[in-house]
């Protein structure tokens, strides 16, 4: 009886360890969301300004997607490389879940922007492409 209890007590701690080490593993990897933008570059607005054009989609479990819909998406632009990225707009999405911003290209050197999602609803962060404007 003894020997039994043993054995027992070992393979319930080997299944707890195997199950807390699954669990931190995907605590995480949260689903992403879907960020597909049109490039900027062919929709420019006046000599230094570009429109920048997105929709943002959550992917179900079922193999659909549904509209990030009214909802916010921060724009970020890093100034250099070795720069930090700056949050310079928040806008909304509509019903559909696009959104619509203008992004500025600078006089001299380059700017890099990017979209951004932040995690909520068991989603992870998302960023979008990042896309660099200059003037040659």
């Amino acid at each position: 009886m003894r020997m039994f209890r043993t054995v027992l007590a070992a393979l319930v701690a080997a299944l707890l360890v195997t199950g807390a080490l699954s669990m931190s593993a995907s605590a995480g990897s949260a689903p992403k969301r879907i960020i597909d933008e049109d490039s900027p570059r062919s929709h420019q607005v006046s000599y230094n300004a570009f429109k920048l054009k997105g929709t943002v989609t959550e992917p179900q479990l079922d193999g659909t997607a549904l509209p990030y819909a009214n909802q916010p998406v921060k724009i970020l632009k890093k100034k250099c490389g070795t720069c930090a990225w700056k949050v310079v707009k928040k806008v909304k999405t509509n019903d559909y879940g696009i959104f619509k911003t203008r992004i500025y290209a600078p006089e001299h050197g380059r700017w890099k922007w990017r979209s951004k999602v932040d995690h909520s609803n068991g989603y992870g962060n998302t960023k979008g492409l990042v896309w660099t404007l200059y003037f040659r």
